[in-house]
């Protein structure tokens, strides 16, 4: 990344974050981490950072240098059924709150014993 597109990111993260501040030594500082990291990568990392509502606080320089790599049908696959399977765990555990073994009279008729 260039110096000036640093300083067009310092702006857009100003405007995500207004208590910002990018003074020169901290944009230099800033551009040694994220030399290597192209304009868009980093503006499309800044964009998810800032749609995470737990991101209260302007992101560090790191967060914006990592590569997001695209994800394989398979990998998407796996983390969904992952996903499926936990809720479906968390469901099971929720369904056994209060649940009461069946009285003598309904495990009598579930025997087909009659009265």
């Amino acid at each position: 990344m260039k110096l000036e597109e640093m300083g067009k990111l310092f702006d857009l993260i100003v405007e995500y974050y207004p208590a910002f501040t990018g003074t020169s030594e901290k944009l230099k500082a800033w551009h040694d981490v994220l030399r290597d990291t192209s304009y868009e990568t980093a503006k499309q990392n800044l964009i998810r950072y800032v749609g995470d509502p737990d991101n209260k606080y302007a992101p560090h320089p790191g967060v914006l240098a990592k590569r997001l790599e695209a994800k394989t049908d398979t990998e998407r696959y796996h983390e969904h059924m992952r996903y499926i399977g936990i809720n479906t765990l968390e469901e099971y555990e929720r369904l056994k709150q209060g649940v009461v073994p069946p009285t003598s009279e309904q495990l009598r008729k579930v025997r087909g014993e009659h009265g």
